[in-house]
C-alpha cells in the first residue's frame, strides 16, 4: 500500500472515531435555537467574498475571486518582470514572480497579469484583480540586494509614469528607463481582452498599502506617503484606466490596517485636512470624498470598491495577535470572537485598538456609513485579512464566521492572504464546492437567528428555491458541545438534511450524511448535537429529490470529474469501511494511526 492510501485509509479510520464518538473532553452547555425565516432580510451574495491571494492560487480550492497584489507588486516592472521584496526580505531585486512561467514565458510583458487570468479560468472564471504601481520606482534589474546608496531614483530602478501621452505599444521600449502604467493596461486589454471579455482582467487595484511605503519601501518611496498624494495619484490612475477599459474596475486605496484608515499612518498633511473639514471621521472620509468631487467633475466613476485590509489585533491571555496557542482555550476564544469587531457594536475585542476608545468600530457599519455619506454606491472589498489558525480547525471555524460576516454586511470582494492555510481554505470550499461537485452556499442570504453567540448560523437559499435552505453553522466554544434546535419561522416542511462539514483532525472537509448519527429531523424542528470547534454545512431539503434536483453537476465538475473524485470516492469507500468496526476502535489503533501519519509526513519531506 502505497503513502496516499495509507494516509487516506487512517484518515477514514479516524474520521469513523470522530463522528461516532463525543470527545470526553467536551462539555454539554444546554441548548442553542437557531430560527430561520426565508422570506426575511434577503441579501444577494457576491460570489466575489470568496477570494484568495494569487500566493494561495494553486491550492486546491474553489474560488470567486483572485487579487494578484501585495508588497511585492508596489515595485513590479510589467517591461521585465522584476520585482523588489522591499523590506520584506532584504530589499532584493529578483525574478519572483517568473517561478510558476515556462521557458517561453520568461520574457513575456506582465507575466503575472498574463497568470492571473490563466488561473482564474481555471478557477470557474474567477474575477481577477491585477495591482497597478503608484509609489514611483519599479525593479530595472534582478541584480539582487539594493543598497541605501542606490535609493531612487538611480540606476537599479526605473521610473513611474502613470500616463504615457503619446501612442501606445505592445512592445514597451525596456531601455529608456521609464515604464507607463496606461500602457501596460492598453497591453493587458489587447492581449486578453477588455474586462467584459472571458479572459480580461475584471479591476485594477491602486497599489498597495499605500500609507506603508516608507517603511515597506524605503528604496522606492524614502518620504512618508501623504494624502494629498495618494488622492492625486488615484485620480489620475482611475481616469487612465477607464479612458482604456471603461468597464472595469478600480479598487482603492488598499489600506494596510487601523491606523491607515484613520489618519492614513499619521501622514503629515492629515491634521490640516481634517482641520478645514470636521466631518471627516477618519482619512477614508477624505478620500471618499476626493474621489467623488473627481468624478464629478470628469463625469465618469473612478473609484468603484473602497478597499481595505483587516488582520486581527485580537490577544488572548498570551498577549500575542493571532497565536498559535491551540491547546489554551482564551486564545482559541479570542480568534473565535475576534471577528465580532467587523460587524458587533456591542462587543470589544482585547486590543490597542479597542483601547484606543475609538468610536469607529465596528469596522463593516463604518465602512458604510462613510461611503454612504461621501460617496454613494461604492462598493467594500477586503482584498487582505487573515484571522489566523492557519493550521487548526479553529482557523476554519473563523474563517467560515468571516464569510458569513461578509455576506450579512454585504461585502462585494473579500481575499484571504496567507502563505499556506489548509484549513482556512477547507472553510472557503465548504461554501463554494462542499460537495467536490461544484454546489455551494446560496445566491441569497436570508434570516437566520441564534440566541448564543458561540453557535452561529448563516443561512442562504438559491435565489428564490425555498425548496433547499443551506446552513452554515459553527461551534466556537472551544470545549463545550451545544445541541442545536433549528425552527422555520415561515415553513416548516422540511424533512430531509445532508450534511458536511470540517473537524479538527483534517484540513478538508468531509461529507458525514451517511454516518452522521447527530442530526435528527423532527417535525417542527430539526437537532444537531454540534461538538467545540466545528463548522458544518447542513443542506436542508423539502425532500431527498429537492436536495438531487438542487445539486445539479456544473459544467466544470462534469469535466474534471474523472480526476477530481477519485478521492473523493476512495475516502468515502474507506470511510464506509472504517464505520463497520468503529466501535471496536481501541487506543492502541489510535496510536497506530498517529504513528502512520508520522512515517507518511517523514516519507513526504
Amino acid at each position: 500500500m502505497n503513502n496516499r492510501n495509507i494516509l487516506i485509509l487512517a484518515s477514514a479510520i479516524a474520521l469513523s472515531t470522530v463522528i461516532f464518538s463525543v470527545s470526553s473532553s467536551a462539555e454539554e452547555s444546554g441548548v442553542v435555537n437557531i430560527k430561520i425565516n426565508t422570506e426575511k432580510n434577503r441579501k444577494n451574495i457576491s460570489p466575489y467574498i470568496y477570494g484568495i491571494n494569487s500566493e494561495l492560487m494553486y491550492n486546491d480550492v474553489s474560488v470567486g475571486s483572485i487579487r494578484a497584489g501585495g508588497n511585492r507588486y508596489t515595485a513590479y516592472n510589467w517591461e521585465n518582470n522584476f520585482s523588489n521584496a522591499g523590506n520584506d526580505w532584504k530589499h532584493i531585486s529578483d525574478t519572483y514572480f517568473q517561478q510558476n512561467a515556462s521557458a517561453n514565458e520568461k520574457n513575456m510583458y506582465g507575466f503575472p497579469a498574463i497568470n492571473l487570468s490563466r488561473q482564474c479560468a481555471v478557477k470557474n472564471n474567477a474575477y481577477s484583480i491585477m495591482t497597478l504601481q503608484l509609489a514611483g520606482y519599479v525593479a530595472a534589474d534582478d541584480d539582487g540586494e539594493v543598497l541605501e546608496s542606490e535609493n531612487a531614483p538611480s540606476a537599479r530602478w526605473d521610473k513611474v509614469e502613470l500616463v504615457k501621452g503619446s501612442d501606445f505599444s505592445l512592445e514597451p521600449d525596456t531601455t529608456d528607463g521609464i515604464v507607463y502604467m496606461d500602457e501596460f493596461v492598453n497591453y493587458l486589454v489587447n492581449t486578453l481582452g477588455d474586462s467584459s471579455s472571458e479572459t480580461g482582467i475584471k479591476a485594477y487595484s491602486l497599489d498597495n498599502e499605500p500609507a506603508l511605503w516608507n517603511g515597506t519601501h524605503p528604496r522606492v518611496h524614502p518620504e512618508q506617503t501623504t494624502c494629498a498624494e495618494i488622492v492625486e495619484k488615484s485620480v489620475t490612475m482611475a481616469k487612465a484606466v477607464k479612458k482604456i477599459d471603461g468597464g472595469a474596475e478600480i479598487f482603492g486605496p488598499a489600506l494596510y490596517g487601523f491606523n491607515a484608515y484613520t489618519t492614513f499612518q499619521g501622514a503629515p498633511d492629515w491634521n490640516d485636512i481634517q482641520l478645514e473639514n470636521e466631518e471627516y471621521r477618519w482619512f477614508i472620509d477624505y478620500y471618499l470624498d476626493e474621489m467623488k468631487k473627481a468624478e464629478d467633475e470628469c463625469g465618469t466613476r473612478l473609484l468603484d470598491v473602497l478597499d481595505v485590509h483587516f488582520y486581527t489585533e485580537a490577544k488572548g491571555p498570551c498577549g500575542e495577535r493571532s497565536c498559535s496557542h491551540y491547546n489554551d482555550k482564551g486564545c482559541i476564544e479570542a480568534r473565535m470572537n475576534s471577528t465580532r469587531t467587523l460587524w458587533d457594536d456591542t462587543y470589544r475585542e482585547d486590543s490597542w485598538i479597542a483601547d484606543s476608545g475609538t468610536d469607529l468600530i465596528p469596522i463593516l457599519p463604518n465602512l458604510r456609513k462613510s461611503i454612504d455619506k461621501f460617496y454613494p454606491g461604492t462598493k467594500i472589498a477586503i482584498t487582505e485579512y487573515n484571522f489566523g489558525g492557519d493550521f487548526n480547525v479553529c482557523g476554519a471555524v473563523a474563517e467560515a464566521d468571516a464569510l458569513g460576516i461578509f455576506a450579512e454586511n454585504e461585502v462585494y470582494c473579500a481575499n484571504l492572504f496567507a502563505g499556506n492555510a489548509p484549513y482556512q481554505l477547507a472553510a472557503i470550499n465548504l461554501y463554494t464546492n462542499y460537495d467536490e461537485q461544484g454546489n455551494g452556499f446560496g445566491d441569497t442570504l436570508v434570516s437566520c437567528e441564534s440566541d448564543n453567540s458561540e453557535t452561529v448560523g448563516y443561512a442562504s437559499i438559491d435565489s428564490d428555491d425555498q425548496d433547499v435552505i443551506k446552513l452554515v453553522v459553527m461551534n466556537k466554544s472551544f470545549d463545550r458541545a451545544h445541541t442545536v434546535n433549528i425552527s422555520f419561522e415561515n415553513n416548516n416542511n422540511y424533512s430531509y438534511v445532508h450534511s458536511y462539514g470540517i473537524v479538527p483532525e483534517f484540513s478538508q472537509v468531509f461529507d458525514f450524511t451517511d454516518n452522521n448519527e447527530k442530526i435528527t429531523v423532527g417535525q417542527d424542528v430539526i437537532t444537531y448535537k454540534m461538538d467545540p470547534q466545528t463548522v458544518t454545512m447542513l443542506v436542508i431539503a423539502k425532500n431527498k429529490e429537492a436536495f438531487v434536483k438542487n445539486a445539479t453537476k456544473t459544467e466544470q465538475s462534469i469535466a474534471d470529474e474523472s480526476s477530481v473524485n477519485a478521492k473523493s470516492n476512495s475516502i468515502r469507500k474507506y470511510i464506509k469501511i472504517a464505520a463497520v468496526s468503529a466501535s471496536v476502535i481501541s487506543l492502541a489503533a489510535v496510536s497506530i494511526i498517529l504513528f502512520i501519519k508520522k512515517r507518511f509526513y517523514q516519507n513526504k519531506g
